[in-house]
């Protein structure tokens, strides 16, 4: 099976599909903060719509999807097992506006931060 190449404008290599799909989910757990689709186009010298489609056509979603995914599940991590309060927690995962974190937050896990902490806190002093 070979891997069809794509020329790339700026260095004159080839980079397959497959590698900047890669590059995009590395950019997001790596650096998630500040992740940004544009950081992987810029480096690979391909456009940030061709990066973009490549990401929704290999993974079924979009990198801001992904992303997001990864933030919420980093957050519910932290929520868990760490002793930060929420707003430590949203500024932690790269939120700044803290309405559209509890907003996320609560569509992915049908309830609020505090909530969610509170529940799992509950079940961990429930004996078995």
């Amino acid at each position: 099976m070979s891997i069809k190449k794509f020329p790339l404008e700026a260095c004159g290599a080839a980079v397959s599909r497959e590698e900047l799909v890669q590059a995009a989910l590395d950019e997001i757990t790596k650096n998630y903060r500040e992740a940004s689709l544009s950081n992987v186009a810029r480096s690979y010298g391909v456009s940030l719509a061709y990066v973009s489609e490549c990401v929704r056509a290999q993974t079924g979603r979009t990198y801001k999807e992904l992303l997001q995914k990864h933030r919420m599940e980093t957050a519910a991590r932290l929520l868990r097992r760490s002793d930060w309060n929420i707003q430590q927690i949203i500024t932690y995962v790269g939120y700044e506006n803290t309405s559209y974190f509890y907003r996320l937050f609560h569509e992915r896990y049908g309830q609020s931060p505090r909530e969610y902490r509170q529940s799992r806190a509950a079940r961990t002093r429930t004996p078995a």
